[in-house]
């Protein structure tokens, strides 16, 4: 079972997520910060929520009449206005594109890191033309 990064947004207290496995994205989370905190000085572990995670790793039951990770997420996750996303993306694929930067030694992630933020960026702006917060959540 491999970890992913999933796109979601939260507006009036309701977590909507795109469920599409972002695998490349979490893999090099590290590098993608450095990139995000050099490019608009912003952190993209910033963006990311472990909530789903840690409850997956856990023998912690939902807090009583919650009935998934996500309505906790809505209460107690890490959130950002999704119009922060969508700065935050766009600097960084900006980056990424204009310095052909490589990820990975063997096997080069470049294209699917591009692929996977560019798809959380066109969420991240829907999220944003609705007012709503935006995360990526640590799914195992």
């Amino acid at each position: 079972m491999s970890t992913v990064l999933w796109a979601n947004h939260l507006l009036d207290g309701v977590v909507t997520s795109d469920q599409a496995d972002k695998f490349a994205l979490h893999k090099h989370a590290d590098k993608l910060d450095k990139i995000c905190r050099r490019a608009c000085s912003k952190s993209f572990h910033d963006l990311c929520d472990t909530t789903d995670l840690e409850f997956n790793q856990s023998d912690d039951e939902l807090p009583p009449g919650m009935t998934s990770t996500d309505e906790v997420m809505a209460q107690r996750g890490k959130w950002v206005a999704a119009s922060e996303a969508v700065a935050l993306l766009e600097a960084a694929i900006g980056d990424i594109v204009a310095g052909k930067t490589r990820f990975g030694l063997l096997r080069n992630d470049h294209d699917a890191v591009v692929a996977e933020l560019k798809e959380s960026l066109a969420y991240a702006h829907l999220a944003a033309q609705g007012g709503a917060k935006f995360n990526f959540s640590v799914v195992m």
